[in-house]
């Protein structure tokens, strides 16, 4: 019986391991597409929020996992706002691959940000007024905190300001019990029939 057993488990590890040689590492295809339409999104925050379902998939390579991490670190530094999160992602990127064919560009987009950031966090220790301070808190990535703090103070943001807030999704044109972004003073085109949504995916 012994004799008999040993063959028959050695042949069904076998049989495991050969099966398990022909199962891709990664996303394969789908991986590629949905990179695509993350790089082709014209919305930085949706474009972020893509990234980083993308992350949360357990079956990316380590190179898959690294080249989202770059990808989502290099639009948080640049149209993303949001510095901090690229200092993130730039170090877990680093950490995780640091002989990827992308590391030296992820160093040097980590030290713009660690720039940026020291630069941001050293200018909101000087008197700002409130756009001032909603730029700087937007830029670092904190946009709920800089949100949160425009809709307490009662005042109407800037033309530039709701832009940003319409892409990541805190305003929006449906009342749906929601506050008016409009309070005081004259009515500007931009903000007509626009409120204060939940947050991005409101």
């Amino acid at each position: 019986m012994t004799f008999r057993m040993i063959p028959l488990c050695a042949l069904i590890l076998a049989a495991l391991l050969a099966a398990c040689a022909t199962v891709p590492a990664g996303m394969g295809p789908a991986f590629d597409t949905a990179m695509s339409h993350a790089k082709a999104d014209t919305n930085p925050y949706a474009a972020d929020a893509t990234l980083s379902e993308l992350l949360s998939n357990a079956s990316l390579s380590d190179d898959q996992r690294a080249r989202v991490l770059y990808a989502r670190g290099s639009l948080c530094r640049q149209a993303g706002d949001d510095r901090r999160g690229a200092v993130k992602d730039f170090e877990a990127m680093l950490a995780l691959a640091p002989d990827h064919p992308l590391a030296p560009n992820a160093k040097e987009e980590l030290e713009f940000a660690r720039s940026d950031v020291e630069t941001i966090e050293a200018g909101l220790q000087r008197m700002l007024n409130l756009t001032q301070w909603f730029d700087s808190m937007w830029v670092l990535g904190d946009h709920d905190t800089a949100v949160a703090r425009y809709r307490a103070s009662g005042l109407n943001p800037n033309e530039a300001e709701i832009v940003k807030l319409a892409a990541a999704g805190y305003v929006c044109p449906d009342a749906d019990g929601h506050p008016p972004v409009y309070t005081r003073g004259d009515m500007r085109p931009d903000l007509e029939n626009l409120y204060w949504c939940s947050g991005p995916g409101a």
